[in-house]
């Protein structure tokens, strides 16, 4: 009888036990967990293991496909890191960050790549990255039906929310799994409690900006970086008032993690101030159209000049992407085919009247002359760089400043790089570096530099703003 009872006991202690475990992650659990944090044994797990597994949400700006191609900012930033660490991406969604959580602590992802509830952070066993940037919680209103209508501004202002207070006996909407991450007792202590704060089930925060924009909500409340992302194509949409501090976006791992969060943290201090971090944020949230291809919206392609097809044709010369060549351009004449510098450079290309008729076009020349004289340069200077840099997409940075201040200079910079221990194969940081150093005579003085002094710091900003049109034309017109 004793036995009988005790074994009901134990069978009913168990059961309760089984309830009483959390509930797990939504996707399915894999045959192998993240590796054990001990002495920050997760990341040489991460590169034994040849993956990265991250987790973010489903907010499109964040992760989105497209016929087929994953896009979004944390994909490509996550995809940056990994490559970073030599190893593939996993990507998991989980639009619940509580649940995010707790996917992390269960070692089934090695970090979270969202934005997560200030209070859950700092009461789990996590800990934040430092931030790929700031950002605030702002109040997503509609502008009057009428607003532009009005005389001025200021009397758009007036049928508008611009503190808090003024949400008393107003309705907020808010994506239900995330209703702990925003400042609302700031609002319910403003309002006296009489703001009603409704969460909604299975729907999205740019969901709920969508509703505000068509009426369908009054009011809901999101990160500025995605309000204003939306705020381009609803037009209707007022995204300026704060109702949080400045607060960074952050990426999340265990506390255990060291030797992750410190690669992390070290990734992000050296590309902060980069230009692929710059463009990655710049093209999902302040890029209309990018906005549109997120949300599922249909996008016009446009054209970039009147010299379109005659680039997709002839830049099959160096087997470059035409827009590349348009962005080039662009840089040197703004597509004007009568466009002389104060050096005697000339016509779409910009080229010196000796280097022009050396690849066999003058000032008389038509404009498919002069960009096949162009793209023989380009040519040329590729297949003088060819050894010395083998990546080819590395070597267009190389190009586009030889183009722009002449081979020799750049040999200079790719000496000087070798001699002091930097990568004479690599632009950003490296043979950039010392092209800028050619202006200080410990170093024009040098008797590696053969052409001596020089100012580059043109020749950097060439090179970077013909990368960044490339980027803008990708988005803008097709290949």
């Amino acid at each position: 009888m004793l036995k009988r009872l005790s074994f009901q006991y134990s069978t009913i202690l168990i059961f309760l036990l089984i309830l009483l475990i959390p509930q797990s992650c939504t996707f399915q659990r894999r045959g192998y967990f993240a590796g054990p944090d001990d002495m920050g044994g997760l990341l040489l797990d991460i590169k034994n293991r040849g993956k990265l597994i991250a987790l973010t949400d489903n907010n499109p700006f964040n992760y989105y496909t497209l016929r087929g191609e994953e896009r979004g900012y944390q994909y490509e930033m996550l995809k940056s890191f990994a490559s970073y660490l030599g190893v593939e991406l996993e990507l998991i969604v989980e639009p619940d960050p509580h649940k995010a959580l707790l996917c992390l602590k269960q070692r089934e992802v090695d970090l979270i790549a969202m934005e997560l509830p200030l209070t859950a952070v700092s009461r789990s066993n996590v800990v934040s990255t430092k931030p790929l940037f700031t950002s605030r919680q702002v109040l997503v209103q509609r502008k009057p039906d009428n607003w532009r209508r009005m005389p001025t501004m200021r009397r758009v202002e007036t049928g508008l929310i611009r503190d808090i207070a003024g949400l008393s006996g107003k309705t907020i909407v808010l994506p239900a799994g995330k209703y702990k991450q925003f400042y609302l007792s700031d609002i319910q202590h403003a309002t006296g409690y009489s703001t009603d704060i409704t969460g909604i089930e299975k729907t999205t925060t740019t969901d709920l900006i969508e509703a505000v924009a068509l009426k369908e909500a009054g009011y809901t409340i999101a990160f500025e970086h995605t309000a204003r992302a939306m705020a381009q194509i609803y037009h209707d949409l007022d995204v300026s008032t704060p109702v949080s501090p400045d607060l960074d976006i952050s990426w999340t791992v265990r506390k255990g993690a060291v030797n992750l969060l410190v690669t992390i943290n070290q990734w992000i201090e050296e590309r902060s101030g980069s230009r692929e971090f710059a463009y990655t944020y710049s093209k999902y949230y302040k890029n209309a159209r990018q906005a549109r291809l997120a949300l599922g919206h249909s996008v016009k392609r446009h054209s970039i000049s009147e010299y379109d097809d005659l680039l997709r044709e002839s830049s099959r010369i160096i087997n470059w992407d035409w827009r590349l060549v348009a962005a080039l351009i662009y840089k040197e004449s703004k597509f004007q085919m009568d466009a002389v510098s104060h050096r005697g450079a000339f016509g779409l290309m910009q080229l010196m009247p000796h280097t022009a008729k050396r690849f066999g076009a003058d000032e008389n020349s038509t404009a498919a002359e002069q960009v096949t004289a162009g793209l023989k340069l380009i040519k040329y200077l590729d297949n003088a760089f060819s050894k010395k840099v083998p990546d080819p997409e590395e070597r267009k940075k190389f190009i586009l400043a030889a183009y722009n201040i002449g081979i020799a200079h750049i040999y200079d910079a790719q000496n000087l790089a070798e001699k002091h221990g930097k990568n004479p194969a690599v632009w950003y940081d490296n043979v950039e570096f010392f092209l800028l150093a050619k202006s200080q005579p410990e170093f024009y003085n040098d008797p590696v530099v053969k052409y001596g002094k020089v100012k580059g710091i043109e020749t950097k900003q060439f090179v970077r703003d013909v990368l960044e049109k490339y980027d803008h034309y990708k988005t803008m017109a097709a290949l």
